[in-house]
Formats: C-alpha cells, structure tokens, sequence
C-alpha cells in the first residue's frame, strides 16, 4: 500500500474544519431553490430578508449582543479588517487626531496588517509585548494607552500556540480609562475566531467593544464570519456599494453561508464544556508521551491558561517543513502555525520570536485536535512523531 492509500490523521483542526452534517443540511435550500436576493422587494426576497434577520438574532442571542450588533462578513481576516479600519476611519472623520492603535506581538497576520494600514493612513501604532508563555502585561498595557488611542486589539486565544488573553481584566482597565477620561475610546477588539467551541463568546462577559468570529474554524463553511458590536460601536465600511448589513458592508448576502455559520456557533456554544474536557485528555497525553520519548522538546504557550485542542512543540535542530513533509508521507496532517502567515512558504513563526526564542521559530510544529480526532488517532500520530524525531535529530 503507497503512503497516500493510508488512513489519514488530520491534526490541523486551527486551521480549518470540516462542515458538519446538519451544518451542510441547512445551507441546501438556499441554493437552487431558495436563491433570491433578500434586497428584492417581491415576496421570495423578503421571506430570504426575513430569514437573515432571523439568524442575525440568533447570532446575537448567543454572543450576548442586540441584533443590529451583527455584521455578516466573508470571515474572520475581513472582519478584523473592518474592527480596525472601520474603526479608524470613523475616528479619522469625526476628530482632528492622530489616531493610535495597540495590538499584541502575537496577533493574527490580517490584524498585524489592517495596523500597518492604519500607519500607512496616517495613524500611530504600538506593539504590546508578551511573556515566555505568550500572555500580555496589564500594567504594560496601561501604560502604551494615549489620549489618540482609538482601539486596542488582543486575540482571545492565539491560534499557534493556544494561550488565552485575561481579556476581561483587559476590558476592565479600558472601560476604567474611558469613565476616568471621559471619552468613548479606546475600543477594544478581540479575534476569538479559534475559542467558540471551548470558551464563552459573550461579549459582555468578555468586557470587550468588537469581536471577530470565522465559521470555518467551528465546523461551519468557509467564507462567512461575523464583526460583533456593543451598542454603540460606530464604524465606517470598508467594502462600498448597497446599504447592506446597517451600512457596515456592502455586498449582497449569502443566506446559505450565513444559514451555517448560525447553525455552528450554536452548536459549538452547547458541546464545548464537553468537548473541552474530551481534547484536553488527548493533549495532556500528546505532551506527556513527547516529553518521555523527545526529552529535548520545548513546549509553547500557557501551562494553565490554554485552548485544550492546541499543542505546540519545538525540537532544537530539527527543521519544520522537513519533519511536516514527513509527517504527511506518514499520514499525519499537522502545521507550523498559521494558515495566513504564508502562502506556500514555510519561515520562522513571528510568534514564537515573540516569545523570545528566536532559535527555535523554524523548529516548531502544530498539532490541533478537534471534534472528528479520537484516541487511536493521537496514540499513532504522536508515536509516529516521536520515531520521526528520533531518527531526524540522530
């Protein structure tokens, strides 16, 4: 039997996941039958309007939000361009500032970028530092925030090496600031796109302004996510045309997609206390059988303050993409980090140099388990790392 016949262990789950069945199911009737455009105003479109604005509701039912608090957009790298360049541009028009933005050293590359953008606009930007295990200083923090400071924006949970962010403490500090100074600003975003399926999405529990959400990390389909906002939260569009999503988004919208996305977030939000404890059993044991067979492998991210589905492991020598080549002629489908960070290259990761271990940024792998990974896959996949280790650093 050739490689490529073989049972395949995918351990990528960060990256992308598979559309569950009765997510599939309720995407079909908006596609050779139900396909008008919920802008017409003959009956067909308003009964599609009017399943929007149905699940427009349920989405903000479990996100803690008011209805108009929900902007559908194509996912999770539009909608923190629109959180931070909406922002922004909103700002921009209303005060004669230069507006500051913070984000972590650990952000999501379309959040890196969209504040790159914000300086190219003329803006200001500050990088927040975090520690050996990823997480962000409070009082750091405290002390970047200016009076031009429009946004600070900290993922909840990082998608490389699975730490999560104390963004409710955060959010306290910066709901202090704004009541101490009397402003509306700064706001703070956070991209939650990999925590639905483990963590509470409620924006107020969480004390934060926006949220970002991508279906295709929670067994959704690929395409759609949502832009959460409290009330209040102005923003200016980023993509022009119609009036639709309140003025927010132009474009018209996908009723199946958004169909789905609705389906596995709420779905997501019922199993995760389950599921939560499920994968953290199989992580527990990936790390324990790598530490006994791999004594040189060097664990990232938070020992107490982790997404239970992410391990990510780093071995002094060994080079990545040799040893994830490998891995995938074995069967095992694992990563380096970010899907977004390159496209078909493999360098360093930037998060792992954020952590202050420069020497092993191409020496580090991802594995990511999720609803479809039982103990047979993570036994093997993790036996067929260790003896590719040991063969690999010999």
């Amino acid at each position: 039997m050739s490689w490529f016949e073989q049972k395949r262990i995918f351990l990528d789950y960060a990256s992308a996941t598979p559309v569950l069945p009765e997510v599939k199911q309720v995407m079909e009737k908006y596609g050779s039958k139900v396909f008008y455009n919920p802008s017409a105003i003959y009956k067909e479109g308003l009964f599609v309007k009017k399943d929007i604005e149905q699940y427009r509701t349920r989405v903000a039912r479990a996100l803690g939000v008011a209805q108009q608090g929900i902007v559908f957009t194509s996912g999770g790298t539009e909608s923190d361009n629109l959180a931070i360049l909406g922002t922004f541009e909103t700002l921009r028009e209303s005060q004669n500032k230069k507006p500051h933005i913070i984000i972590s050293s650990i952000e999501h590359p379309s959040v890196i970028a969209s504040a790159k953008e914000v300086v190219r606009r003329g803006g200001e930007m500050s990088v927040l530092k975090v520690n050996e295990e990823g997480i962000v200083s409070i009082e750091a923090l405290s002390k970047l925030i200016k009076r031009n400071t429009f946004l600070i924006s900290i993922g909840l949970a990082n998608n490389e090496i699975g730490t999560i962010q104390p963004i409710p403490k955060i959010g306290r500090l910066v709901r202090e600031y704004r009541k101490t100074h009397k402003s509306i600003y700064p706001y703070l975003h956070t991209d939650a796109s990999q925590t639905p399926s483990f963590l509470s999405t409620n924006l107020e529990s969480l004390q934060t302004d926006l949220m970002t959400l991508d279906a295709s990390k929670i067994y959704g389909p690929k395409g759609v996510g949502v832009l959460a906002l409290r009330a209040g939260v102005k923003i200016h569009p980023t993509i022009f045309g119609g009036d639709q999503e309140g003025g927010r988004r132009a474009g018209t919208p996908n009723s199946a997609l958004i169909a789905g996305f609705t389906l596995a977030l709420e779905l997501a939000q019922k199993n995760k206390e389950k599921e939560s404890s499920r994968l953290e059993s199989f992580r527990k044991y990936f790390i324990e059988t790598i530490k006994k067979n791999v004594p040189k492998a060097i664990f990232n991210g938070s020992i107490s303050s982790h997404l239970p589905n992410i391990v990510s492991v780093s071995v002094p020598g060994i080079m990545s993409e040799f040893v994830l080549l490998k891995l995938d002629r074995e069967g095992v489908l694992a990563s380096v980090g970010s899907a977004c960070s390159f496209d078909g290259k493999i360098s360093g990761s930037s998060v792992i140099r954020a952590l202050g271990k420069t020497e092993l940024s191409e020496s580090t792998l991802r594995f990511s388990f999720g609803r479809f990974t039982n103990e047979n896959d993570v036994r093997q996949a993790v036996k067929i790392f260790c003896r590719l280790i040991g063969v690999v650093v010999k």
